[in-house]
């Protein structure tokens, strides 16, 4: 009789090992009471203090995680529960990876594993910092589709909507970073950046800063500036500028000298028969200067 017992016990035990696997080894981690497959726990709550203050005594302990208090309709305790080191990310010093760091009181949602004690961060109601680190790529984007049709069982599933066109997207690779912005009737707007250079493209127009250079093209239309040089029209520009004071001035001193011409003739010495136009013509010399734009 022993012998079969013992024999049916082996039996259970070998198959219970079958069934729950590794999840063996964290039931039987776990507290008496909190034993089964699903040893984690949830745990609705609040953000009761975030250990990021180097002053606190408890920094060097508890440093890059939260302490949650239980609701009190969460927990049949009498006294309020805070459960202290809720870690925010697989890294206790949150220095790489995901991580969302929650608002002071803001809710939050837990996860407890009774086997390890370990407590995460599953979800949260207002968020203070939200890192997204990885090691080769990150896109962030919205692309538009044609609307479900929940009536229609035939309807096309999400994945297999039609793409209307209107898509934003930003791409974050380790030298650069570049974001677009399309609409369904073709036009479209690029910004990338990288460490040497920033360039934005819409249509025919963009604008390319470097380290020292600044372009700002439209077709074939181009204002250039670089350290004490800036061409208009394009790039190759050679043609100087005129200052605009010192050409009034000239043309002021031009015309006073003209009309102070005085012609020899069997009068006498006669001024130029045109002189007074000489005069009304200075008084149109500042209606060329312009009252918005300068130049040094």
């Amino acid at each position: 009789m022993g012998t079969s017992t013992n024999s049916g016990r082996m039996i259970h035990e070998a198959i219970r090992k079958i069934a729950l696997g590794r999840s063996l080894e964290r039931v039987e981690m776990s507290p008496a009471g909190t034993g089964g497959v699903g040893t984690a726990r949830m745990i609705h709550g609040y953000v009761a203090k975030i250990h990021d203050d180097e002053s606190d005594e408890e920094f060097e302990e508890y440093s890059g995680t939260i302490d949650v208090g239980e609701f009190p309709d969460e927990t049949s305790s009498s006294e309020a529960i805070i459960h202290k080191g809720v870690l925010l990310s697989g890294v206790k010093d949150n220095s790489g990876g995901f991580l969302i760091i929650p608002t002071l009181f803001s809710d939050v949602t837990i996860v407890s594993d009774a086997a390890t004690k370990y407590m995460y961060v599953l979800n949260f109601s207002h968020a203070d910092i939200i890192q997204l680190n990885a090691h080769n790529e990150v896109v962030i984007g919205v692309i538009q589709t044609e609307e479900l049709d929940a009536q229609d069982n035939d309807s096309p599933d999400y994945d297999e909507l039609e793409k209307t066109g209107n898509e934003t997207f930003t791409k974050y690779l380790a030298g650069l970073i570049e974001t677009i912005a399309r609409n369904e009737k073709g036009k479209e707007i690029i910004i990338t950046v990288t460490p040497e250079s920033i360039k934005h493209k819409a249509d025919k127009s963009q604008t390319i800063q470097t380290t020292d250079t600044i372009l700002h093209q439209v077709g074939g239309t181009a204002i250039s500036i670089v350290d004490k040089k800036i061409t208009i029209g394009e790039e190759s520009a050679s043609e100087p500028l005129v200052l605009g004071n010192e050409l009034a001035q000239l043309m002021m001193d031009f015309l006073t000298e003209c009309s102070k011409i005085m012609t020899p003739t069997l009068m006498g010495t006669m001024p130029a028969i045109n002189a007074a136009s000489f005069a009304s013509l200075t008084s149109k010399i500042q209606k060329f200067l312009s009252k918005t734009a300068f130049t040094k």
